[in-house]
C-alpha cells in the first residue's frame, strides 16, 4: 500500500458516548474527510470504530470490519490466568483431594469459629448486619444473614483474627483466607460441597503460582493481594463466568487493589486481620462487577502503568507444573499453634527447654533462626514490649518467654493482662534473635530454630527443632486436627463443639453448602 494511505482506526478504552466519539459521529465523516462512519460494537474490553483505507491508486474506499479477539492476546499474564480457570471447570475432585479440602475447611471454620468472642469480631459483625434485611449469606456461627460481600469480610476477620491457619512460608500470606468469600457466594448461589471445594482448589493455586512468581512482599505490598485474586478467580469460577467476563473479574481485582505491607510491620494493628477480610471482599466484589458486565483495565499487568511497572516483571510458573511430591494446596503449611508461623519452632523448642530449665532463673536466651523469620517476627524493637494481640503473637521473643516460663502455649500469652506481666517482660528483654545462614539456606524446606539458654547458675542448655506439626513433610493427622479444632474453639462452642465438628467433618460433595453453614450455627 503506497504512502499515500490513510488508515484511521481508533482504540478506546472510553464508551462511545464519550464526547470525542459523539463529536465524530455527529460529523459522519472519517478523519480524511469523507463522509463515511460506521459504528461497530465493543469487543471484548475493546471498543474499535470503523476504519477505512483510501488508496491513491484505488477508485474507492475499502472498508475494513474489523474483528479482533479480546484484549487478552496482549496481557500474557492475565491470559494464562484466565485459561486456567476456565480449564478447571471439568476438572472433579479425587478422594483425596477433597480430603484435602475437608482437612482445609474443618481448620479454617475451627479458627474463625474460635475468634466469635473476641471484641473485634464482634464489632465487625455488628457492621456487616447492617446489610441483613438484603442478605442471604451467613454470619459464621449465626443465624444472621448479610450481603455476601459482607459476609465475606466478616467471616475472613474471624478466621485470620487468631492467625490459625494454613499458610505459605516466605512471605505468602494465608490461602485459607480466600475460603470466607467462596463460602459466601456458594451459600447465595446454592451450590453444594463440591462445588465449594473445586473453587477451592483454584483459588489456591492462582494464590501460590501468584506468590512464587511476584514475590510482592519485597515490593512493598502485601499477601493480601493474593487473597483477592485467589478469591476473585475462585468465585469467577463459581459464577461459571465466560473467559472475558473472568479476565475483566482479574483486571478488577487487581487495579483498584494493592495493599501495603505495612499492615505486618512493626507494631502491628486490627488491620492485621482486617488486611485479608478486605482483601476477600474485594475479590467477590470484582467477581461480581465482571459477571454484570463491568469491564477492567485491558493490560492490568503489562500494560503502561500496570502491575509491572510497580513491581518489576515476573513470569507465572506453568500450573501444570506443579510440585512432584505435593499439589499446591498441600504445599500450604497448617498450624498447630494460634500464632505467627515462623514461631512454631521455637514454641516447641522453648517446650523441651522449660522441661530441662527445672524452674531456675534464666541469664540469657539467644535464638538463632533464619533471615526471614529473624525480619519478621524478631528485630522491630516493638516485638519486646508487644501491646496488643496482634503485635504479640507475631513477636518471636515474646511467645518464647512465656513458653520459657509457663511451658505450654494457649490464648492467655496475648491477654491485655499478660501484656503487661512484668516477669514475662523482663525475661523477653533477656532475648535476642540472630540470623543463622545456614538456617536461611535450609528454609523454606525446612523451619529451623536453636534456642541457647544460659541460667544463673552458669548451666547452658540448647535445643534446635527444624520442622513444626503441619509442615508438608510432617502433616497434622486428621486426630490431631481434631484435637485442635476442640482445644481452641471449645471456649467459644462450648457444649457444640462436638456437633459442630460432625457438621464440617461429615460433610459430602452433593450437600448443600447452605446446610453446612446452618449445622455450625449455634448464637441467634
Amino acid at each position: 500500500m503506497s504512502s499515500a494511505t490513510q488508515q484511521i482506526c481508533t482504540t478506546r478504552r472510553n464508551h462511545p458516548d464519550s464526547r470525542q466519539d459523539h463529536q465524530h459521529q455527529q460529523k459522519g465523516k472519517d478523519l480524511s474527510g469523507h463522509g463515511h462512519s460506521k459504528q461497530t460494537p465493543w469487543i471484548g474490553n475493546i471498543y474499535i470504530e470503523s476504519t477505512a483505507i483510501y488508496d491513491s491508486k484505488l477508485p474507492k474506499f475499502v472498508l475494513f470490519n474489523i474483528k479482533m479477539n479480546s484484549f487478552m492476546k496482549k496481557d500474557k499474564t492475565l491470559s494464562s490466568l484466565t485459561s486456567f480457570v476456565l480449564n478447571q471447570k471439568n476438572s472433579s475432585l479425587h478422594d483425596a483431594d477433597f480430603l484435602d479440602c475437608k482437612r482445609r475447611l474443618t481448620d479454617t471454620l475451627g479458627c474463625g469459629l474460635a475468634a466469635f468472642n473476641q471484641k473485634d469480631c464482634e464489632v465487625i459483625r455488628t457492621l456487616a448486619m447492617q446489610d441483613q434485611a438484603e442478605g442471604k449469606c451467613s454470619l459464621l456461627g449465626t443465624y444472621q444473614r448479610t450481603s455476601v460481600t459482607q459476609a465475606a469480610f466478616a467471616n475472613s476477620f474471624m478466621i485470620r483474627y487468631l492467625d490459625g491457619a494454613d499458610t505459605y512460608p516466605g512471605g505468602g500470606g494465608h490461602p485459607s483466607d480466600c475460603w470466607a468469600g467462596l463460602l459466601a457466594l456458594a451459600q447465595q448461589r446454592q451450590l453444594n460441597i463440591d462445588d465449594l471445594f473445586r473453587a477451592a482448589r483454584v483459588a489456591y493455586n492462582v494464590f501460590h503460582n501468584l506468590f512464587v512468581s511476584a514475590q510482592l512482599r519485597e515490593k512493598g505490598i502485601d499477601n493480601a493481594f493474593y487473597v483477592t485474586l485467589g478469591t476473585t478467580v475462585g468465585c469467577a469460577y463459581l459464577m461459571n463466568l465466560d473467559y472475558e467476563r473472568t479476565a475483566n473479574a482479574i483486571s478488577l481485582a487487581i487495579v483498584p487493589n494493592i495493599p501495603l505491607a505495612v499492615a505486618r510491620t512493626g507494631a502491628l494493628s486490627t488491620w492485621k486481620a482486617g488486611a485479608s477480610a478486605n482483601a476477600n471482599r474485594n475479590g467477590v466484589f470484582a467477581a461480581q462487577l465482571a459477571e454484570a458486565g463491568i469491564q477492567g483495565p485491558a493490560m492490568p499487568f503489562e500494560g503502561s502503568r500496570g502491575l509491572f511497572d510497580l513491581t518489576g516483571t515476573f513470569k507465572l510458573e506453568p500450573f501444570e507444573s506443579e510440585s512432584k511430591i505435593f499439589p499446591r494446596m498441600q504445599q500450604a503449611h497448617m498450624k498447630q499453634f494460634l500464632c505467627d508461623y515462623h514461631s512454631q519452632t521455637p514454641i516447641l523448642a522453648a517446650m523441651q527447654l522449660h522441661k530441662e530449665i527445672k524452674g531456675e532463673s534464666i541469664e540469657s536466651v539467644n535464638i538463632y533462626t533464619y533471615k526471614f523469620a529473624h525480619d519478621e517476627v524478631g528485630s522491630d524493637p516493638e516485638k519486646w514490649s508487644p501491646r496488643n494481640r496482634e503485635t504479640a503473637d507475631h513477636s518471636m521473643p515474646w511467645i518464647v518467654a512465656g513458653i520459657l516460663l509457663y511451658g505450654n502455649f494457649g490464648e492467655y500469652l496475648f491477654s491485655s493482662h499478660q501484656l503487661k506481666n512484668l516477669e514475662h517482660l523482663s525475661l523477653t528483654r533477656k532475648i535476642t534473635v540472630a540470623e543463622d545462614s545456614e538456617f536461611s539456606m535450609r528454609f523454606p524446606n525446612q523451619i529451623p530454630c536453636k534456642i541457647c539458654v544460659t541460667t544463673i547458675s552458669g548451666r547452658f542448655l540448647q535445643v534446635q527443632a527444624d520442622e513444626p506439626l503441619g509442615h508438608p513433610s510432617r502433616p497434622i493427622t486428621n486426630e490431631q486436627l481434631r484435637e485442635k479444632f476442640f482445644t481452641i474453639s471449645e471456649p467459644a462452642l462450648g457444649d457444640r463443639t462436638q456437633i459442630i465438628f460432625n457438621s464440617i467433618w461429615q460433610v459430602h460433595p452433593k450437600q448443600p453448602v447452605s446446610s453446612l453453614l446452618d449445622g455450625i450455627s449455634f448464637h441467634h
